[in-house]
């Protein structure tokens, strides 16, 4: 078909850079990405009825779901070392009351409970699907939240790192533009490799958002604008590669959200915006969408002030939205088990500041959420009487160990290739 436009035209404005701003608005830059299921992990489970029948082996696609809780959460009032006296003379005002934790178990001889609005995640840890990594951190800690967050999406400590963890392996794995989605309208440096990226996605569980504005002339210019020729010079081909993912990935996605209904609410708590997210998520993978890995989002943890207030209401979303996401996916069933991972760029400072709050601090903890999870404490917590000079909790477990499992067990591929060095797994999914 001859052209009666170049690409130059349209991205000029001669066929209306407002839909097509739109488009890149909606579903974010696009690089290519690789069809799932290459080298990915799956697994073997036991199966069967309770008949007395011989259980038989099955196998089991596990997804990533990456929850990043942006401004340093702090993991001290989350996973609260309740019965210590050390902790209270710490906190002060904003201690969690020894009555009102959700009592966990110990670790080594450290009573631990989870903050009491998270009253979902109690839930699941009673059911064995949730492992609480303890101590996370990294050497020589940043207290910028820019700084620490690109640090702990990268996986690099120096800071100089160019690329994501999760974009270090879309670099190495293929082209398929939905093997790795993000929800929300910016794309993570997590999920940003040297040669491809991730794919985003919009905030909302209505099928029509993942779709481009324009009417049905406008579009079929588009994609027929977008669409890949051979011997094109280089620029001019990475862009139509890119419009043509665009394309593919809101359809997919309409598709998938048009098929399947968001999981029926669980939780009597409101989910917030995250909880939005989680939904989309939830559909897509019962919808079976051919992707890996998926990212969301929360914000407001920098609790400088008003703590107890403001980060109780926060994690009472997060808990609503997890325990809603995995009330659909409460049994393995169908081949389907998504491990959501819950992680901050820092925790905060041990002791409480003047204002009912704490300031930047290091050490935390990640919580990893699944059926597939072997539940329980992993890692050591940090002594919270043999702080560092700055008065800070000193990391116990490196937090490219946690990456190192999610590669090695999710991925399925080598994690030194990846995170620049060995770092031993943990065996919450082993």
């Amino acid at each position: 078909m001859a052209r009666s436009f170049t690409r130059r035209d349209f991205l000029s404005g001669s066929l209306g850079v407002g839909a097509a701003g739109a488009l890149h608005a909606t579903l974010g830059p696009v690089g290519p990405v690789v069809r799932l299921g290459s080298g990915a992990r799956t697994r073997a489970i036991a199966t069967g009825a309770t008949s007395g029948k011989p259980h038989k082996s099955a196998k089991v696609e596990l997804t990533l779901v990456l929850c990043t809780l942006y401004g340093g959460n702090d993991g001290l009032n989350t996973v609260v070392p309740y019965e210590s006296s050390a902790y209270r003379a710490l906190r002060g005002q904003i201690a969690i009351a020894h009555d009102q934790a959700l009592p966990l178990g110990k670790a080594g001889d450290i009573a631990l409970g989870l903050n009491p609005v998270m009253v979902g995640l109690k839930a699941l840890w009673d059911a064995g699907q949730v492992a609480i990594v303890l101590g996370v951190g990294y050497p020589n800690p940043n207290f910028s939240h820019f700084a620490s967050m690109e640090i702990m999406q990268s996986a690099d400590p120096s800071g100089d790192s160019t690329s994501g963890w999760v974009g270090r392996w879309l670099d190495a794995s293929g082209s398929d533009p939905t093997r790795a989605l993000s929800i929300g309208p910016n794309l993570p440096a997590l999920f940003t490799g040297t040669r491809q990226q991730a794919s985003t996605l919009a905030d909302s569980t209505t099928p029509g958002s993942q779709l481009p504005g324009g009417d049905p002339a406008f579009m079929s210019a588009y994609s027929e604008l977008e669409h890949p020729y051979a011997h094109e010079p280089a620029l001019e081909a990475a862009v139509a590669q890119a419009g043509s993912n665009l394309l593919v990935v809101g359809r997919k996605a309409a598709s998938a959200l048009t098929e399947q209904k968001p999981p029926n609410p669980v939780s009597a708590n409101s989910a917030g915006d995250v909880g939005n997210q989680l939904d989309i998520v939830a559909e897509l993978i019962k919808a079976g969408m051919p992707t890996k890995t998926y990212g969301v989002m929360f914000s407001s943890f920098d609790t400088h002030t008003d703590q107890l207030e403001t980060q109780n209401g926060l994690l009472s979303q997060l808990d609503a939205g997890v325990q809603n996401f995995m009330g659909d996916f409460q049994a393995v069933s169908g081949g389907l088990s998504p491990v959501i991972v819950i992680y901050s760029e820092f925790g905060r400072r041990a002791q409480s500041n003047a204002s009912g709050g704490t300031d930047h601090g290091t050490a935390s903890n990640i919580i990893v959420v699944g059926p597939s999870v072997k539940g329980g404490f992993y890692g050591e917590l940090p002594s919270l009487t043999k702080l560092d000079d700055s008065q800070n909790l000193v990391h116990t477990t490196d937090f490219r160990r946690v990456y190192a499992t999610l590669l090695a067990e999710i991925l399925g591929v080598d994690p030194k290739s990846f995170l620049g060095a060995r770092f031993a797994p943990m065996t919450f999914l082993g």
